[in-house]
This record gives C-alpha cells, structure tokens and sequence, in this order.
C-alpha cells in the first residue's frame, strides 16, 4: 500500500489548527470586557456607594404561640364574662344582689350588641388583671386607669372615660385654703394612689409636700387625719363631698388634670381588641358614652 506524502502547508494548518483547540478560541476583545453588575433596584452601579452589610443576628427572639379568638369563643359559648371591681359610680352595687354604674351600662350593651348573656365576675384591684389573664372572664370593664404597668399586662382599648383629678382637702386638718400653694408645704400631707398617674402629678405640683402613695383608698387617710388632702379622681367631685358630709372641701373646683380609664382584654388578640375600639367609636360618635357618663355624675342616681 502506498504511503501518501502530505503536504508541508497542510501540515501546517493541521498543527495550528490543534494548537487554537488545545488553548480554546479566544474571543474579540470587546467581548472579554466584563459587565459592570448592577447594583440591586438600580440602573446603573455608584462605585462610591458603601457595600450594604447583612444586619446582625437577634439573639434572645421571644415569639408568641397561638392565641385564643375571644370573639369567636364568646359568641360560641354565648355568654360574655366581665370582670368587674366595685368604684363609685362605675360599678355599685345595686340592692338587690347586682350591680349598677357606668362600666356596667357599657358591658350590659355591649352584650346586648352582640346577643350574648353577660356575667359579672366579682374581683378586686389586687386581682383583676390576673382573674383577666388566667382567663376567669374575658375583659375587664370597671373604670380601669390606664398605667404603663398594666400596658405590659394587658391592652388596653381606646379611652371609655376619663376622670377629673381633683384636690380634696379636711375641713379638720387644712380649712379655708384655697391655693394649690398652700398645699405644697412640708408640714402638709397628701394622700395619693400608689403607682398611678396622680402619684406622678402630685410629685410635679407638690414636691415640697409628704406624699403618702397608699393602694387604698386615699380619702380614707384624710378622714382619719393622717393626711391633709388627698388627690381623688372622680366623675362626680360633689358625691366625695356628699360621702363625708362636712369633713371634706374642694380648694379648687377645676379638676387638677384627668386620668383615662378603659376595658381592658388579654395579649395577643387584636382582632377582639379592634372590635371593642370600633364599638367604642360608634358608641362615642352616636352620643351615648356622654350621655351615659352625665347620667351617672349624678350622685343622686347611685344605689342608695
């Protein structure tokens, strides 16, 4: 068989024509430039721009399980439970084994509105956010202040109420003073709810006074003499006077300021929270919050 002689040229070819496949064809060089990444949500990348850094992890996450829906449960069982403490004139008893006052009226409708029966569940201010938390009724209707402590317990709704904080003084210990000077004295002592707005009030106006913060009530301490005024939030100022018939005064008919009182429901139950605030607005807005709350500033409707 004969051996073919190749030529040199394509010899050539073949060699060079292995050596480009053996290295890999290089592009033109206008297509070796790379691109220019674009920065995320831009057209174009700011070479001045910082690098963005991940945020650093969060350590110690609480989250919350699930949650029960009190609307739900309650138009289940058909029955609204409110926890309720006894305070002139939000809920008294009335003389008959119930109870009557502003906070009842709003539960009693509110339970009406919504076709259910209503229970009230006796309690006291020690206990009324636990007997709420620990599911003993489903909110809290009694005229409740609304603290900061009691925020990081419970939700609070939009205000129902708010009562004037007045001056009440002895007719004993401190007559005839009309000034909140006179009172802001270090010989004078003021009785104030421990823990509430009012103590924070009576330590701006009276600082140089001896405040008595106390969880009871505090014009008990001035008719005993211990202390010479006190600062009473009330819807009605002349009822305290009525109570205590020549023992206390008001210096100063103008309340010293008000404090906000609302229902309060369980954490982590928006949607019961939402109702009970839109209920609010279309009670507020139809006019019958402020009729009911000239009702019962009337010391003469209270059960006798």
């Amino acid at each position: 068989m004969r051996n073919p002689i190749q030529h040199p040229m394509r010899t050539l070819r073949s060699s060079l024509l292995a050596a480009v496949l053996a290295t890999g064809l290089a592009a033109p060089g206008w297509a070796q430039t790379p691109a220019t990444p674009a920065s995320p949500g831009s057209g174009f990348a700011d070479p001045s721009r910082p690098a963005l850094r991940a945020p650093p992890p969060e350590a110690g996450l609480v989250w919350r399980g699930p949650a029960v829906d009190t609307l739900a449960t309650v138009r289940q069982r058909g029955l609204l439970r409110v926890c309720v403490v006894p305070v002139d004139p939000m809920v008294m008893n009335d003389g008959k084994g119930g109870f009557a006052g502003y906070s009842v009226d709003l539960s009693r409708k509110l339970a009406q509105d919504l076709g259910l029966e209503i229970e009230f569940v006796p309690s006291s201010w020690g206990l009324v956010v636990s007997d709420l938390v620990d599911r003993a009724c489903d909110l809290i209707a009694s005229g409740l202040w609304m603290t900061v402590t009691r925020a990081m317990a419970v939700n609070f709704t939009t205000p129902t109420v708010h009562d004037g904080v007045y001056l009440v003084a002895s007719q004993a210990k401190a007559p005839g003073k009309t000034a909140l000077a006179d009172f802001d004295q270090p010989g004078m002592a003021v009785a104030v709810y421990a823990g509430t707005p009012q103590e924070a009030l009576a330590r701006k106006l009276l600082p140089k006074s001896r405040l008595i913060a106390t969880s009871d009530d505090p014009l008990q301490l001035v008719l005993q003499g211990q202390a010479q005024a006190a600062l009473a939030p009330t819807l009605s100022p002349q009822a305290l006077l009525q109570a205590a018939p020549g023992q206390l005064y008001l210096p100063r008919n103008t309340p010293l300021a008000s404090t906000a009182a609302a229902m309060a429901v369980r954490k982590g139950d928006p949607d019961f929270l939402a109702f009970l605030n839109t209920w609010l607005a279309l009670q507020r807005d139809s006019g019958w919050l402020e009729e009911r709350v000239l009702f019962w500033s009337d010391s003469s409707r209270w059960p006798k």
